[in-house]
């Protein structure tokens, strides 16, 4: 028989997980870590899942037409109705609630007709791939994966990494030595893994290998270039003008970079935001269906190091404090992440 992650969790940590008092990571648990084939009970248990403390309090605060703030403030960190709706799509949020169509239907009469979300009220200078991705991914996880709209944002990021050929929000990142956004190729990633392939737009599957590959070949978290600080210093105290070409002339002048770990990926949290870390990286590669790779070792590692001896997760960074609702507790075993690692660690082989 061949040797699972599951053979090293304690009793305890699977009955602490399927306790009932997140629906969510109950079912999810007992599905795709454990093998349960589909039930009346699991399908009762999946039902109940904006029972959860977290989403019951954000859908209780919002407003009659779906939002929670008015119009100018969607993107107001992390309250507006945009994060809202990324955060409802985090925690698994029960798209057959006439309040989160409610919500639904607000998020897309918010998107733009190239299928953007912007983080400037509608206007398209504040489109951003990273809250389209985020925005989109929830919608599908919600129940609107095979909606137009939502293929429509998939589309505005295909679109988008056509027009810069790297994956980015727009061209600024050539002021950076990377000359791409590592924090936004987890966040594609997940937006791919939640709708089926056949529904995917052209380009979306080099979108992926793009994403794939700036993950592999950074080792997923040493995307951190030594010599950032040098390079940021000289740029930002020119003109305009002389900024042109620099970052070229110095790549020139630096025959090879030093990555270094990218610190905050290192520390696992729920849920994220714009940024990612490395546990979760992992489970977009994972979701669409990357398998493992001596690249992705590092990363494995680091995430079997993480649990305790009860094979439990710690949360340790959160947005609580800053979000509707508090999700869990810093510094304490979290169920979201302890079902994210096994679930990484199951897909990706470890034993």
């Amino acid at each position: 028989m061949t040797a699972s992650i599951l053979d090293r969790v304690p009793r305890q940590t699977i009955d602490w997980l399927t306790d009932r008092q997140n629906p969510a990571v109950t079912v999810l648990t007992r599905t795709h870590l454990l093998g349960e084939t589909p039930s009346d009970e699991l399908d009762s248990l999946w039902d109940q899942r904006n029972e959860y403390g977290p989403v019951a309090e954000i859908l209780d605060l919002m407003r009659p037409d779906g939002s929670w703030a008015p119009p100018g403030r969607d993107y107001r960190k992390y309250g507006g109705s945009l994060w809202q709706i990324h955060l409802l799509g985090e925690l698994y949020a029960n798209g057959d609630d006439e309040r989160v169509q409610q919500t639904a239907e607000y998020a897309f009469s918010r998107q733009l007709p190239d299928g953007s979300w912007s983080c400037m009220n509608m206007k398209p200078a504040g489109s951003i791939t990273c809250l389209t991705a985020n925005v989109g991914r929830a919608l599908a996880r919600m129940g609107w994966a095979e909606d137009e709209r939502v293929h429509a944002a998939m589309a505005y990021c295909v679109d988008i990494y056509k027009q810069l050929g790297i994956v980015d929000c727009r061209e600024g990142r050539l002021y950076q030595l990377n000359g791409y956004c590592h924090m936004l190729t987890p966040k594609v990633l997940l937006f791919l893994g939640e709708v089926p392939q056949a529904l995917w737009p052209d380009g979306a599957a080099e979108l992926r290998d793009a994403c794939v590959t700036a993950l592999r070949d950074k080792e997923v978290f040493r995307c951190l270039p030594v010599e950032s600080r040098e390079f940021q210093d000289a740029i930002w105290s020119m003109t305009a003008a002389e900024r042109h070409g620099f970052r070229e002339r110095f790549l020139a002048e630096h025959d090879e970079l030093h990555y270094r770990e990218k610190p905050g990926w290192l520390r696992f949290g729920f849920p994220l935001s714009y940024n990612s870390d490395a546990l979760e990286s992992l489970l977009a590669l994972a979701g669409v269906g990357e398998a493992r790779r001596p690249e992705y070792e590092p990363a494995i590692e680091l995430v079997l190091k993480a649990a305790d001896a009860e094979m439990r997760w710690t949360l340790r960074t959160t947005l609580n404090g800053k979000m509707l609702a508090d999700v869990e507790e810093k510094a304490r075993p979290s169920r979201w992440l302890t079902w994210r690692a096994l679930r990484v660690l199951q897909a990706f082989g470890a034993a």
